[in-house]
Formats: structure tokens, C-alpha cells, sequence
């Protein structure tokens, strides 16, 4: 079926046909042809005209590079929720975290400061946010309410604090700390304002992520030699190895179900996405591109998969549609995007 979006972008990326059909109807008036041969002139050129606005509608290729913007896509002019992320503005140094609604494809501006604000987090309901910044010379975590709040610290220690994620119950919030030398995963309690140190090893382990049910932690470790990634209790006991790759793996996200868990790999040149069963092992590769991708995030219906492409020229926001494997460019305003998370509207 024809998209209603692509129709009309059709229509102004075909402006020099309608300039040419025009120079050609004045052509015909001043010509010296008989009515009947310039009528039936008029009816081809008009029929040739229609032919070209419905091939550039409803046809091309499915990559990135036929799509345009958020308008060109059904799914969103429907409605599909919100993406918070990290961004670095033409011309500037600092990351400041934005929202982007995707039904109306406005980027609101959440955060603006001279440091680096990054890795938003949000409860599925939304009304606050918390994320990562070095506003206070280490990487703390802040959160704020929404749309205008005044951040307020979670964490001040001289130690890196980074890679907030909040438990499906907006309780707990698990993130990475090197304050004990290697990177750790820490849990900390909103109400009670007490922490929990998840993992005790001598190796890295960051990128802490929530199943959907809060029941397990999926995470990444180098503890084998190389990171992989593991799985946990929420309390950090019975901590498992999900994949066996002698590869960079990186940035475990799950599924809405809880069935599936993408992460990013670097099995060529370039990091690309993976899913991976959980229960039976299988993995499933995504993406095939000739640049590196980072940060997915899972709408929450489970249909699509956000993610962030580098590009020579800066970075891009991509959708991608797990059913027919199709991606689409949505976001390419700012220099840089960093982090991306994707919450009901």
C-alpha cells in the first residue's frame, strides 16, 4: 500500500518535473500543432506526470537512505511514545539530554549546561528523569522532574558513576561505578537513598540492564578475557555467561517480553546489533551496515528498535522494524547523539 507521508514528500521531490510540464504546456499553446494533437500531448504528459508521483510514493529500496524524516513513517504518525536522549548541539562540546516526540517529531530540550549531561534513565510513566553528568567534576547521577526541575545529585563521590537504569517498579536504580578501582554494578534505593554492590571481581562489569519483570540484571563482563554478556539476580547472586563470542559484545537491552536480549558485537569492522534468545541461545543479527551503531533501546510494544549510527559526519537516531528488518532515519539535527532510551508517551 502506498504511504500516505511518502506521497506528498513525493510531490516536492518532484518539483522539476512539475516546472518542466508547465514549460511544455506553454510550448504547446504558442506551437503551430493541430487541437487534437496537442490534446492528446497534454493527456500523455499528464499520465506520464501521475506515473512518476506513484513510483517515488510507493516504491524504492528499504534502507536508511530512502527515508527521510519522522513524517515519512505510519507507525509514528500514530503515536508511538518518546526518545530521550544525549546530544551534542552544531557547533558545541557538551552532551545535554533532549526529548523527541515522536508523534510530532518535537525535541524539547530537558537539560543545558556547560558539562557533560548523559545516560538518561526513566521510569515507563515517565515525570522524571535521571541521568549521569560531571557537573560536579566526577560523573554523578542527578534526577529531575519533568519537564523543568532543578537536578538534584543522587551520588557524590570522587568516583565515576554512569549508566543509570530504572527497575520497572521506579524504585531502584542499577549503574556502574569505578570507585572500588575496576568498573562495578551498584544497585541504589530511591526511597531509602541506601546502596548495593552487585559484583565484586577483579574485571570490568558496566552496562547494567533490567529484565521486564525487575527479576534479573543482564551485564557485561570481561572477566573471561574479552566482554561478554552475563546475567544476574537482581541481588547479584547466580550470575551466568549468555554469550561465548571471542568479540567486543556490548550494551545488553531487553525485550518488552523479556525473550530476547540485543546487544551490540564488533565481528567485523564495525559494532553491529545482535538479538539473542535467552532461553535457548541463538542469536540473530540485525544490522549489516558500513558504520558503527550503538545504544538500543526497545519501544514498548516490542515492534521497533531505536538505535544511533555514526556516520563521518556525525550521528544519526535510526528505527528499526523487527518484523520486516526494514530501518528508517528519524533524527540528524544535532552533531552528536549519545544514549538513548524510549518510554511511553
Amino acid at each position: 500500500m502506498c504511504n500516505k507521508g511518502r506521497f506528498f514528500h513525493a510531490m516536492s521531490y518532484n518539483i522539476v518535473t512539475l516546472i518542466m510540464y508547465y514549460y511544455v504546456v506553454i510550448f504547446l499553446e504558442w506551437s503551430d500543432m493541430s487541437l487534437f494533437m496537442k490534446s492528446r500531448f497534454r493527456l500523455l504528459m499528464s499520465f506520464a506526470l501521475m506515473a512518476v508521483f506513484f513510483i517515488t510514493a510507493c516504491s524504492g529500496s528499504t534502507t536508511e537512505e530512502s527515508i527521510g524524516t519522522v513524517e515519512e513513517l505510519e507507525l509514528f504518525e500514530a503515536g508511538i511514545g518518546i526518545l530521550a536522549f544525549a546530544a551534542q548541539p552544531e557547533g558545541g562540546d557538551a552532551y545535554d539530554i533532549f526529548m523527541l516526540d515522536l508523534p510530532s517529531g518535537d525535541v524539547t530540550r530537558i537539560t543545558e549546561d556547560l558539562s557533560a549531561d548523559i545516560s538518561p534513565a526513566l521510569p515507563q510513566e515517565g515525570g522524571w528523569l535521571i541521568f549521569s553528568s560531571d557537573r560536579g567534576g566526577t560523573y554523578d547521577l542527578y534526577e529531575m522532574l519533568l519537564p523543568a526541575g532543578d537536578p538534584r545529585p543522587l551520588t557524590k563521590i570522587a568516583a565515576d558513576e554512569t549508566e543509570p537504569r530504572v527497575s520497572p517498579d521506579g524504585k531502584l536504580i542499577v549503574y556502574q561505578t569505578d570507585a572500588y578501582g575496576d568498573f562495578d554494578i551498584m544497585i541504589l534505593n530511591l526511597e531509602t537513598s541506601t546502596e548495593m554492590r552487585l559484583t565484586e571481581m577483579d574485571s570490568q562489569e558496566t552496562q547494567a540492564n533490567w529484565s521486564p519483570d525487575g527479576r534479573k540484571i543482564a551485564f557485561l563482563s570481561n572477566q573471561d578475557g574479552d566482554f561478554e554478556i552475563f546475567l544476574m539476580n537482581s541481588d547479584g547472586s547466580e550470575q551466568t555467561q549468555l554469550t561465548h563470542n571471542d568479540t567486543y559484545e556490548a550494551s545488553p537491552v531487553w525485550s518488552p517480553n523479556g525473550e530476547q536480549i540485543v546487544f551490540l558485537s564488533r565481528r567485523g569492522s564495525y559494532f553491529q546489533l545482535y538479538q539473542l534468545d535467552v532461553i535457548t541461545g541463538d542469536e540473530k543479527q540485525l544490522t549489516d551496515l558500513s558504520a558503527t551503531v550503538h545504544s538500543p533501546s526497545w519501544s514498548p510494544d516490542g515492534k521497533y528498535l531505536a538505535y544511533i549510527q555514526e556516520e563521518s559526519t556525525g550521528s544519526q537516531i535510526n528505527v528499526l522494524e523487527m518484523e520486516s528488518g526494514r530501518s528508517f532515519l528519524i533524527a540528524d539535527a544535532f552533531n552528536k547523539y549519545a544514549g538513548l532510551v524510549w518510554i511511553n508517551p
